[in-house]
């Protein structure tokens, strides 16, 4: 087994436990606007919203988590099957490792076989344009799964702390640039877990990137993963919750006024706060934990979180007295 593959395997083993979790709640000071008397039916409230010309149910993203292995397989082929009966966005694991050996490119091949008209995203990451990847090799990843965009992820906390890290991160912006011209789907950039600052943003922003996932801190610390990887035992305490908070993420991004699609993740477990995220300026709301878990149950569990999630958002907005996730988006937090 290649050592790539081995470290996937043990990043998923590791997500999975209670303590990659930062705990908290990112939106706990925010409280949803009540309406007493919506002055709505609850039967006509509408989850759906629009993403890269496909009507999503929700405006969920199941978040970028893992492939490249046997293992994956069965997360990837479960997360996939979900995505496409329920109509919600995925997004696959990095896909270097398909690039490296052309084996495991059936775990992620697969997502599009079994997903045929849902929103993926493939997933490559940045630094790798410093390291002997060129615009080609993100459109192959692109290709390999008939991705509908491109994850262009950012994790340099992460890379610092990995034993195998990459850690030149040097010059990527205009190479991003260049590579949002070249490439055939549109580019949207995310953070894995530390969140994206205000400044970046603006900066990717101005590279013509077409959304952005904030990945802020409250929900899996990739910082940990690497750090008990690596058996530091003092990196994973001083790094575990490094970063963005997720709230303060969304807004300072938001309060930029530019006209690209906003993702709200890191420590969202509940449509409420998928709810307090977009009255904080999110478009959508992506998640992996909770997929993570289910996922490596059932079927019948990665369904039934779904599902409950689009419930949970409906009678969240019937309560809000709004009808759609559109509507919702004027509307304040009340702020403790």
């Amino acid at each position: 087994m290649a050592d790539i593959e081995k470290r996937k395997i043990k990043h998923i083993e590791l997500a999975s436990l209670p303590e990659s979790q930062m705990g908290g709640d990112a939106f706990a000071r925010y409280r949803l606007p009540y309406r007493a008397l919506p002055e709505i039916s609850l039967g006509n409230v509408d989850t759906r919203t629009e993403l890269l010309g496909k009507t999503l149910s929700q405006p969920l993203i199941i978040a970028s988590m893992t492939g490249g292995s046997e293992h994956a397989r069965l997360i990837n082929t479960r997360l996939a099957r979900a995505a496409e009966k329920h109509q919600v966005a995925l997004g696959v694991g990095s896909q270097r490792i398909a690039l490296e050996n052309p084996e495991a490119e059936a775990t992620f091949k697969l997502v599009r076989e079994l997903a045929p008209t849902a929103v993926i995203f493939a997933n490559m990451g940045a630094v790798q344009l410093n390291y002997g990847r060129a615009a080609e090799d993100y459109q192959r990843v692109v290709d390999m799964i008939r991705a509908d965009a491109l994850y262009l992820h950012v994790n340099a906390l992460q890379e610092a702390i990995q034993t195998e890290g990459d850690t030149d991160f040097s010059g990527l912006l205009k190479k991003i640039e260049d590579l949002v011209r070249k490439i055939s789907v549109p580019v949207f950039v995310k953070e894995v877990g530390h969140g994206l600052d205000a400044a970046t943003a603006q900066k990717l922003l101005e590279c013509g990137v077409a959304g952005l996932d904030v990945a802020g801190t409250g929900g899996t610390s990739w910082a940990w993963i690497e750090a008990r990887r690596a058996e530091n035992e003092d990196f994973a305490k001083w790094f575990k919750d490094i970063g963005a908070p997720t709230d303060m993420a969304l807004a300072d991004i938001a309060a930029l006024g530019y006209d690209a699609s906003l993702v709200a993740s890191g420590g969202i477990r509940t449509p409420i706060q998928a709810l307090k995220a977009r009255l904080l300026g999110a478009d959508y709301y992506s998640a992996a934990s909770p997929f993570l878990q289910a996922a490596l149950e059932s079927d019948e569990k990665v369904d039934e979180l779904i599902e409950n999630w689009q419930k949970g958002l409906a009678i969240g907005l019937f309560s809000m007295g709004v009808s759609t996730w559109q509507e919702a988006k004027p509307l304040k937090l009340i702020e403790e």
